[in-house]
C-alpha cells in the first residue's frame, strides 16, 4: 500500500511538472512572438501614416503640374519650372525638405517629349515610428503628376466684362441654345438679363454676380450658379497675326454683284459686300480700318479663313467692326491647322467699345465654324444653322437677338477649338 501511495505521488508530480513546462514554453513563445506582433502593429500604423504623406505629396505634385501647365497656356515657357515649384511649395514641399523635379517636356510617360505638358516628381524620405524595432528607420515616398494644355470648349459662350449690367443679354423672343457651358464674368446684380420671352438653354450657366428675368421670361435652364469666380479669357494666349507689308491686296474693297474670289492679305479700309457670291481663299484677312461689312443678298464662302480686324496702320476707315446682316448666307470655317486654328473672327484687343459694336446675324442656312473673339468689344449675334459643327463666342459683352444655336460638338469636328485648359492627364 505504501508503494502504491508513493507511485501515485510520483504520477501527480509528473503531471504538474509537464504543466509548468508548457507554461514556461508559452512564455518563451510569447516572448519570441511579441516583436513580430509589435512589428505588424507598427506596420499597420506606419503604413497609415505613410499613406497620408503620399496623399499630401501627390496633392502637391498635382498642384505643381497644373501651375506649370497654366504658364504653358499663357505661353510663358520660361516660367514653367518656377511656377510649378512655387505651387508645390505652397503645399508644403520644396528643395529643402524634399526632392522636387520639374520636366518640361515630360521625361517619361504617355506625353514624353511633348512641350505642351509638364511633369512634376516629388520624393521624400518619410520617417517611420513603430517599424524602427525591425530596423526600418524611414521609407521613400514618391509622387508623379503630368498636366498639359488640352483643347476643350469648356464654355461655348463667355462674356468677359467684369462689371457690366446685362453682360449677357437675351432679348425679345430670342432663344440661346447651347450644348455646353455659359459663363458671365460680370459681378453686377444683373450680370445676365433675359427680357420678354427670351430663354437660355445650356449645359451649365455661371455668373460672377447675379441674374434677372424680366417680363414673361423665366426660362434659364439650368438656373444660373451665382457668385462664381470669373474665368480667364480663354483666348488671351493668342498672338496677333503679323501685318503684311504694303502694298495691300485691296483699298476700300467693295463688291456689289457677280462671282468674286478674294485672296488673304492686307485690306486697307476693310471689305464691304452688298451683293454677289464671294469666295474667300484660305488664309488670314487683315482688315485694317473699316472692318467687314456685308448686307443684301450676298453669299459668302470660305474654308480655312481668319478675319482679323485692326487699325494698326491708320487704315482709311478708322476702327471698323464686323457687321453681317441677317439676309446674308454664309458658309465660313476657321483654319484647321496652324497658330490660328479654330479662330474665325477676331477683333484687336485695342478696338474701342462703342455701340452697337459687332453685329453678326444669319439665317437658317448660315454656317459659322470657329471662334468669335472680341476681347474689348461687344457682340450681337443671332440666327445660325443647327447643322453647324461648333461655334464659340468670347466677347466683352454678348447680346442674343434671335433664335440662336451655339453647338459644342468641337471634338468631332475637323476644325479644332482654339480654347485651352490646363488639365491633369497622368
Amino acid at each position: 500500500m505504501q508503494g502504491q501511495s508513493i507511485r501515485r505521488q510520483h504520477k501527480g508530480s509528473s503531471i504538474g511538472d509537464h504543466a509548468r513546462t508548457r507554461r514556461g514554453q508559452m512564455v518563451i513563445f510569447l516572448g519570441l512572438l511579441f516583436p513580430v506582433l509589435l512589428g505588424f502593429m507598427g506596420l499597420t500604423l506606419d503604413v497609415g501614416f505613410l499613406y497620408h504623406v503620399k496623399r499630401r505629396i501627390q496633392t502637391a505634385a498635382d498642384a505643381g503640374a497644373i501651375g506649370g501647365a497654366q504658364e504653358i497656356w499663357r505661353a510663358n515657357t520660361t516660367l514653367v519650372t518656377s511656377a510649378a515649384k512655387n505651387d508645390v511649395a505652397l503645399n508644403g514641399y520644396n528643395d529643402q525638405n524634399a526632392t522636387v523635379t520639374v520636366n518640361n517636356p515630360p521625361a517619361s510617360g504617355l506625353h514624353a517629349g511633348d512641350a505642351a505638358f509638364v511633369e512634376v516628381i516629388i520624393s521624400q524620405q518619410a520617417p517611420t515610428f513603430f517599424m524602427r524595432v525591425i530596423n526600418q528607420q524611414s521609407a521613400l515616398i514618391k509622387a508623379r503628376s503630368v498636366a498639359g494644355v488640352m483643347r476643350t470648349p469648356e464654355y461655348c459662350v463667355t462674356a468677359l466684362d467684369p462689371t457690366a449690367k446685362g453682360s449677357l443679354t437675351v432679348q425679345g423672343t430670342a432663344t440661346l441654345n447651347t450644348s455646353c457651358g455659359v459663363m458671365v464674368n460680370s459681378t453686377d446684380p444683373k450680370g445676365i438679363v433675359a427680357n420678354g420671352g427670351a430663354c437660355i438653354y445650356a449645359d451649365a450657366v455661371g455668373v460672377s454676380g447675379n441674374f434677372v428675368t424680366n417680363g414673361s421670361s423665366n426660362c434659364i435652364e439650368p438656373e444660373p450658379v451665382t457668385e462664381v469666380p470669373p474665368v480667364i479669357d480663354p483666348l488671351a494666349y493668342l498672338t496677333p497675326p503679323p501685318i503684311p507689308l504694303p502694298p495691300p491686296i485691296g483699298v476700300n474693297t467693295k463688291i456689289t454683284k457677280g462671282s468674286v474670289t478674294l485672296n488673304p492679305g492686307l485690306y486697307v479700309g476693310g471689305i464691304t459686300i452688298t451683293g454677289g457670291n464671294v469666295t474667300f481663299n484660305a488664309g488670314t484677312y487683315i482688315l485694317d480700318g473699316g472692318g467687314l461689312r456685308v448686307s443684301g443678298n450676298a453669299v459668302l464662302k470660305g474654308d480655312g479663313v481668319l478675319f482679323y480686324n485692326t487699325n494698326l496702320t491708320a487704315g482709311l476707315g478708322g476702327w471698323g467692326t464686323f457687321n453681317i446682316a441677317g439676309s446674308v448666307t454664309t458658309t465660313l470655317k476657321a483654319p484647321s491647322t496652324g497658330p490660328y486654328e479654330g479662330v474665325l473672327f477676331w477683333d484687336d484687343k485695342n478696338a474701342p467699345n462703342k455701340p452697337p459694336g459687332n453685329v453678326i446675324n444669319g439665317n437658317s442656312n448660315s454656317v459659322y465654324v470657329g471662334a468669335f473673339y472680341f476681347p474689348s468689344t461687344g457682340l450681337t449675334y443671332s440666327g445660325t444653322s443647327t447643322t453647324t459643327d461648333w461655334t464659340i463666342l468670347v466677347a466683352n459683352t454678348i447680346t442674343i437677338s434671335g433664335t440662336t444655336v451655339v453647338n459644342g460638338g468641337a471634338p468631332s469636328s475637323p476644325v479644332p477649338p482654339p480654347t485651352r485648359k490646363a488639365l491633369l492627364v497622368e
